[in-house]
């Protein structure tokens, strides 16, 4: 700080100072030149340079008698001098100014005292190409002098006062940008350490406050991010339990119970792997959920959405008619979509299974397909059963992972709560989009909207 207040003194006092000086300076020059070149002048009209015609040309010109002033001839002697006190007439005066006037170069310098300005200029006096003579004007400028020295005190007291004024808001302004720097500090590191509703609150419409309003985003979003974390690994883990203390129960009834008859055993391992299948299912559809994370633009390709719906459709023919329900295909021919093969088949398979596992007997299973064209091409799918339905509050839910609708039905039909999850994910990631409607008692329908692909396919 305090090399902070003694440089902007040195600036403050330094330059302006110079610059009077300066101006002082180049004032002299252009006094001190015009008056030995109009001297000068003058004395050119007389055929001989002597002391009465210089006399008169002095009177004429009315010059100033604070001023002292010399006149030689070619030679460089005196003819005249206006001193009283130490008068050089009739004495040689070859000082450099003279002795460069008399090669013909008008010649002016100036130095600076403490008390002072000491001044000389010269000029040639000139008879055709020849200098016959030359003026010679020395000035000592006290005043000036005193003017400079009363100017820099002048800016030295208000240099010093802005200094002084300068360093206190300099120390404000450190003070309470420290103060804001420290809370975005203190903000971060709690974050880093796992604080993830730490905010910070600055006012203000600065630059550190737009930092801190986007810190809060992030901490908004981070905190968002860990309770969805947290919630999925507990769903997770309550749901690995359920069927894992299912086969131990199951494995234990076994082991503790002697002679059991042949036909138990055989229904206990029927169940146990059944629990097996389900925790199988978990599993896969939890590392299916994770894998969405990675999917890359890379594998979107063309992919034939006719034959394979036609692919899945044979293949749960069996479950459909074991539920006794019906299966129609009512999708236009030559719709091709771009997406990721598996991602389409998983997205397909999961809505055409719930629509078969959420069906009544003798219900249906309707699928339509056409191809859209507005901004962009779109190819649009539709799943619609005669389903047991959605209760309208239920369905800003349903896309969640592990949520349930009927928990207890969903459980014994060996539903985990992630298939429209794991939808969801799918067409969010592949640019697709998903809608549903349901009436609850009559149905549900499933409108999936896919980007549209070259009609060719690409070998991978």
């Amino acid at each position: 700080m305090l090399i902070t207040v003694v440089t902007l003194l040195l600036v403050l006092n330094f330059y302006p100072a110079q610059a009077v000086r300066k101006l002082i300076i180049s004032s002299k020059e252009t006094e001190l030149l015009e008056r030995a070149r109009t001297f000068s002048a003058t004395l050119e009209e007389f055929t001989t340079l002597t002391q009465e015609n210089i006399l008169v040309s002095v009177q004429v010109l009315d010059l100033d008698e604070e001023q002292r002033i010399l006149v030689t001839d070619g030679f460089g002697s005196v003819i005249y001098d206006n001193s009283k006190v130490s008068s050089l007439a009739g004495t040689y005066a070859l000082l450099p100014d003279i002795v460069a006037a008399l090669e013909g170069c008008d010649v002016f310098r100036c130095r600076y005292g403490e008390t002072a300005f000491i001044s000389d200029a010269a000029s040639p006096v000139m008879k055709g190409d020849k200098a016959i003579g030359a003026v010679y004007i020395y000035d000592y400028d006290t005043e000036q002098a005193a003017f400079l020295n009363s100017t820099r005190s002048n800016i030295f007291r208000i240099s010093l006062v802005l200094a002084v004024v300068g360093a206190a808001a300099l120390g404000f302004l450190m003070v309470y940008f420290g103060k804001r720097v420290g809370q975005l500090v203190r903000g971060i590191q709690s974050m880093s350490a796992g604080n993830y509703d730490s905010r910070i609150h600055l006012q203000g419409q600065d630059e550190l406050s737009q930092v801190a309003d986007e810190f809060n985003e992030l901490a908004d979003r981070l905190q968002k991010t860990e309770e969805l974390r947290r919630e999925f690994v507990s769903n997770a883990s309550h749901e690995l339990k359920t069927p894992l203390a299912s086969i131990k129960l199951l494995s234990d009834s076994i082991l503790q119970t002697r002679d059991i008859p042949r036909e138990s055993v055989n229904e206990f391992l029927t169940d146990i792997n059944e629990e097996i299948d389900r925790l199988t299912r978990i599993t896969e559809r939890l590392l299916q959920l994770t894998k969405l994370d990675y999917v890359s633009s890379d594998r979107m390709q063309p992919c034939d959405l006719n034959g394979l719906v036609k692919k899945i459709t044979d293949l749960l023919k069996e479950n459909a008619a074991h539920a006794q329900v019906e299966l129609e295909n009512q999708l236009e021919e030559d719709l091709w979509v771009l997406f990721d093969r598996d991602g389409l088949y998983q997205v397909v398979f999961n809505l055409v299974e719930n629509a078969i596992k959420y069906n009544r007997k003798g219900g249906k299973v309707v699928l339509k397909g056409w191809k859209e064209t507005g901004e962009e091409d779109r190819v649009c799918l539709t799943v619609q059963d005669t389903g047991i339905g959605i209760p309208e509050e239920e369905l800003p839910h349903i896309f969640e992972r592990f949520y349930r609708v009927d928990k207890a039905r969903s459980r014994e039909k060996g539903g985990t709560g992630l298939g429209l999850a794991i939808v969801a994910d799918w067409l969010k990631n592949a640019g697709g989009d998903i809608q549903v409607e349901s009436t609850l008692g009559e149905g549900t329908t499933f409108r999936v909207t896919l980007l549209a692909g070259p009609c060719e396919e690409v070998t991978p």
